[in-house]
């Protein structure tokens, strides 16, 4: 039934987290002048805060020492329990098993010159009791002198308190199989085994699994059985320029299955889809240009409550009428904001709230949902200001053949939108796609006194498959079209100063800095390649082992078949060198497996023997992407100089 419409009121939690506030350090003060590039280094000070299942505790990851740390706070009594503290990693990915006990993931600080979930598994009772490490960390795996085992958590066990299901890989490396974990003495099985290829598994409200999707070199599948330890049967296989079907979760009385499905259609939508017979029974929710790829079930019966997606900015759709009641009083008392339910308590009573935006990096609220009452617990930076920072809106503009482009537009605060110098910033991936909320990245810029503009060109995800295809074999071509269509764009409404223009990207957002310095040169001032690919048959030669089973769609999407060696030599700026006349500056670290360090080393050398104004940092530390924060405020800092030299504007404004 609906709420009744009344306001929110005010609980009276604040002495709750006193004690947490603490282990955070005191916030910076935020200076009247230039906010300090260090503010938007700054990693967070609170990581997330999770709900018990029965509502009677939350699990809090604060940072302490510089490490996320894990607490737990009883919501009745107010006592705060810092359970762990690890000095080399933080905690991540904490999850209730049951009431009473908490597994959650190591994130260790430097791997490979890479930073990522790979620290190991471990659990503990929320008293801090009975510590256990389920799967150790990728370094102690290598000082034992044994090959990294993944083990990811993957979903509950139905509604076991003793066991959790997982990725695990030790059988075989690029296909990891699935395994019962016991959270108490580490003992795994394995209850789904990996015939090759599958990517995403999917278990019933028991905890069998028994829906698969996957890939073989350009054809995907789908895979179903009828009982946890029943024979799979092959549903559908297509190719991958065919739209798919990709199972998401199972219905309330696990035989139906919610997939997210763009077969026979541009757009991805919710469907239900009934695997014994192998068809689709009805469509769920769609939205006309946006991908729907995820589902929200309540936690007690497993009924749908909702789907999410990525619009211009995120959308829940509700079709519970209750959480939509709860959804509009959340947000008419937090307006501004993407007030999003971050956690709730198995019966629904109790919520933590997630409140963010495009200048608010992410405020957290207990919510009561039976006594309407809602109170703030704390800020995840709080010493950024929303009003200081600057606001991102979604844009669109068409492109040369009339697809029409989504994108951003994030304009300096306080600064007339007109003339601008503008910062250009395609996105890496390149099938990804930019999303509405709070950069650092791109705040840090617009605090310069920069427009930034990031546009979702053809190849990116999330508008369709049309829009996505369109960019298959493209590099180089109409994805780097759509990209100078929309300086184009900017220049036309006046907001960019056509004589100030630069270009800067990270990775395939590098390849895209330096294809527009050397196929359109007449529109950048200069650019900023942060681990970008300058050589595709480079790319494809020195790519990864664990890429291997994408190697065929990679070189269908990035260059339309590898043996086009004049399509490579075309569309790799490294072979068009001599047309780059703006200053550049390259940055890479030396231990990436992605992009070999050679993609600038050799174009840097092109460049010096023209007399181009060149500048190289390279961190023989790091990987695809700077995790230091030392390397960051090194590059970042650097950046800065960089552009206020070559785009005729102060550092400061």
């Amino acid at each position: 039934m609906p709420l009744p419409p009344k306001p929110i009121a005010t609980l009276r939690f604040a002495p709750l987290l006193l004690a947490l506030l603490l282990c955070a350090g005191a916030a910076a003060p935020l200076r009247a002048e230039k906010i300090p590039l260090d503010d938007f280094l700054r990693e967070s000070d609170f990581g997330d805060i999770v709900m018990s299942p029965d509502g009677s505790r939350v699990a809090v990851t604060a940072r302490l020492k510089g490490k996320l740390a894990l607490a737990v706070i009883d919501l009745k009594t107010k006592e705060r329990k810092v359970l762990t503290a690890p000095p080399t990693m933080d905690v991540a990915d904490v999850r209730w098993v049951g009431d009473s006990r908490l597994v959650f993931t190591g994130i260790e600080e430097y791997v490979l010159g890479s930073k990522g979930g790979n620290g190991g598994l471990f659990a503990i009772d929320a008293d801090g009791k009975n510590p256990a490490v389920l799967i150790e960390s990728a370094t102690q795996k290598a000082k034992k002198g044994a090959g990294y085992r993944m083990g990811l958590f993957l979903d509950h066990y139905g509604d076991s308190k003793e066991e959790i299901l997982i990725l695990h890989n030790r059988r075989r490396e690029l296909d990891p199989d699935v395994c019962r974990l016991n959270v108490r003495n580490g003992i795994k099985r394995i209850v789904a085994t990996n015939p090759g290829g599958v990517q995403h598994w999917v278990a019933d409200h028991t905890g069998a699994v028994r829906a698969a999707f996957g890939q073989e070199g350009l054809e995907r599948f789908f895979l179903h059985r009828d009982t946890a330890d029943g024979r799979w049967r092959e549903i559908k296989r297509w190719k991958v320029t065919e739209g798919d079907i990709i199972p998401l979760a199972f219905d309330r009385d696990n035989k139906l299955l919610y997939v997210s499905s763009n077969a026979g259609r541009d757009t991805r939508s919710i469907r239900l889809f009934d695997p014994a017979r192998g068809e689709d029974v009805r469509e769920v929710f769609a939205s006309g240009t946006y991908d729907v790829e995820t589902v929200i079930l309540a936690p007690d019966d497993h009924r749908l409550l909702g789907c999410a997606y990525e619009g211009e900015r995120p959308v829940y759709a509700w079709m519970d009428g209750r959480m939509q009641a709860l959804q509009t009083l959340l947000d008419q008392e937090l307006p501004g904001t993407l007030n999003a339910f971050s956690s709730i308590s198995r019966d629904g009573a109790r919520a933590v709230i997630l409140a963010s935006s495009d200048r608010e990096p992410g405020t957290f609220y207990f919510f009561d949902t039976k006594e309407l009452a809602m109170e703030k617990i704390v800020s995840r930076k709080d010493w950024i200001k929303p009003a200081h920072m600057s606001e991102m809106r979604p844009v669109s503009y068409p492109a040369r053949d009339g697809m029409v482009i989504h994108g951003y537009l994030t304009l300096p605060a306080g600064r007339e939108p007109r003339g601008l110098p503008l910062i250009v910033n395609p996105h890496g991936g390149p099938w990804v796609r930019d999303t509405w909320g709070y950069n650092p990245e791109v705040q840090f810029l617009a605090s310069r006194g920069y427009a930034v503009l990031q546009m979702n060109f053809r190849g990116s995800t999330g508008y369709g498959a049309r829009l996505l295809e369109a960019g298959y074999g493209q590099w180089g071509l109409a994805m780097q079209d759509d990209i100078t269509d929309g300086v184009k764009w900017a220049v036309a409404q006046g907001h960019a100063d056509p004589a100030r223009v630069a270009i800067y990207g990270a990775s395939y957002g590098g390849y895209a800095t330096m294809a527009g310095l050397a196929f359109t040169p007449e529109l950048y001032r200069c650019g900023v390649n942060y681990v970008g690919v300058t050589d595709i048959a480079l790319l494809l030669k020195t790519m990864p082992r664990h890429w291997e089973p994408a190697r065929a769609e990679l070189e269908l999407k990035a260059a339309s078949g590898v043996k086009n060696l004049e399509r490579l030599k075309r569309t790799s700026p490294l072979e068009h060198a001599e047309n780059v006349r703006a200053p550049v500056f390259f940055a890479y670290g030396e231990l990436d497996e992605r992009v070999n360090i050679k993609h600038a080393t050799r174009f840097v050398s092109r460049l010096r023997a023209r007399g181009i104004p060149v500048e190289l940092m390279i961190k023989n530390n790091e990987g695809h992407g700077f995790y230091r924060i030392e390397n960051q405020r090194d590059f970042y800092a650097a950046m800065e100089r960089f552009l206020a030299k070559h785009m005729q504007g102060p550092v400061e404004r």
